[in-house]
């Protein structure tokens, strides 16, 4: 059996999930899906219907609703390199949060807690091979300030075969998830740490196994389908996963791509989180900040760093667009924007993020795939007034593309990534 995420997702690399692949999707099956990811992307582009106005969310929840995995136990190849790659691109990434496998080993405590001291919090796979239900809890005591959640063991649907109280798949399964739950809540220490069901490699054994309510906190889910990033979340993904999470909240700890090439993933990655958050979704981690190989091993691929630490393309666009929406002002109430969008905005979506010091950020893309899509011409009406507005466009750059003073209206040219408008 794997004993750590990577022998996991080595073994898994030709592993289909619910018409979802994580290696080679080719192209004519790519366009085959082209129709209803159309569908999809329309039915979600609608411009905000009220008068009153669109009720924006806070910038920084979005922010807070990025993670990553990682490797840090991993001595060698490139997770190894702590502090010569993973700590310095992880700050200048500037996301809050990673997931990894657990160890029991002092070096991977340390990392974690010096990672939280420059604000990066962990959530924690517990193996049921490595961990009975009360070593977690040591476990968590272990890494007070970095610990935010734990989850129950990884892709045991796909992998099985493990031994918990001499019980038959998947009540062992069950039990485990259960006995976790209680071990964190029962002691006052590690009782607000957050704990998600078990990862299910295919969404639909997530109601299939029929986790009981009271053993997690929050859905946990696996998606990989190699196109557009909103493909099958709400027809299919979500759904499942609500027939067992019912009203609690939903985290991705596993998505991302190895099947298509960088300029693509520099336009899908910042993409899928905003899809993400517009659906609720909690948290969201990509599969994985870094690559683990030059071969093409899709395997090896995931990652938005280069195997020798440069950044990809994705890096980038990602780092930008934090840069751009992310904000320290604490805790508000945000308002609401009354705007029109006219013109070509059939596929066009949108996020509406505000800021503590009352900036709105209108996010804009088309739901396309692939590249080269064209711009399509989308005209933003403002129903209240601003002093100045800036459109940013961070896959290339956080230095703003356009500026107007006093505006009544934008002619904007939506690309098939985020367009970021800034209202002051």
């Amino acid at each position: 059996m794997p004993s750590n995420l990577d022998h996991v997702r080595s073994a898994r690399k030709d592993h289909l999930c619910f018409k979802t692949i994580k290696t080679h999707l080719t192209a004519t099956f790519a366009l085959a899906l082209a129709t209803s990811v159309t569908t999809i992307a329309a039915n979600a582009s609608a411009p905000p219907a009220s008068a009153a106005g669109e009720q924006a969310q806070s910038a920084d929840s979005f922010v807070d609703s990025i993670g990553v995995n990682v490797h840090l136990r991993n001595t060698g190849g490139v997770y190894s390199k702590y502090n010569d790659i993973i700590k310095p691109r992880l700050q200048e990434l500037g996301v809050r949060h990673i997931r990894d496998n657990s160890g029991k080993d002092a070096a991977f405590y340390q990392k974690l807690n010096d990672l939280a001291t420059i604000g990066i919090k962990s959530t924690l796979i517990v193996d049921v091979e490595r961990y009975q239900p009360a070593e977690a809890v040591a476990l968590a005591k272990a890494i007070p300030n970095s610990l935010v959640a734990v989850e129950g063991p990884n892709e045991r649907d796909h992998f099985g075969g493990f031994s918990y109280k001499g019980l038959p798949w998947p009540e062992n399964l069950r039990s485990y998830q259960s006995d976790l739950y209680k071990a964190i809540k029962r002691d006052p220490a590690t009782a607000d740490i957050a704990v998600l069901h078990a990862s299910l490699a295919t969404p639909r054994n997530v109601s299939a196994i029929g986790f009981s309510a009271d053993s997690f906190d929050q859905g946990n889910i696996h998606y990989y389908h190699g196109v557009q990033p909103a493909f099958d979340l709400d027809a299919k993904v979500i759904p499942e996963l609500k027939k067992v999470t019912g009203g609690k909240p939903l985290v991705v700890t596993e998505t991302g791509w190895s099947n298509v090439s960088q300029p693509v993933k520099a336009k899908y990655v910042p993409r899928l989180y905003l899809e993400h958050f517009n659906r609720g979704i909690a948290r969201t981690f990509l599969y994985e900040l870094h690559n683990q190989g030059t071969d093409p091993n899709p395997e090896h691929n995931f990652g938005i760093l280069n195997f020798d630490g440069s950044p990809q393309p994705a890096f980038t666009a990602l780092k930008n667009l934090i840069s751009l929406v992310q904000d320290s002002g604490g805790n508000f109430t945000p308002g609401k924007l009354d705007y029109q969008l006219s013109g070509q905005t059939t596929g066009v979506n949108h996020t509406l993020l505000q800021k503590s010091d009352g900036k709105f950020d209108l996010i804009l893309w088309q739901d396309d795939e692939g590249e080269n899509n064209p711009d399509q011409q989308v005209t933003l009406t403002l129903n209240q007034p601003f002093s100045s507005a800036k459109t940013f466009l961070p896959l290339n750059s956080t230095e703003p593309t356009n500026s107007y003073s006093n505006p009544k209206s934008l002619d904007l040219r939506v690309p098939d990534h985020p367009l970021v408008v800034e209202l002051d």
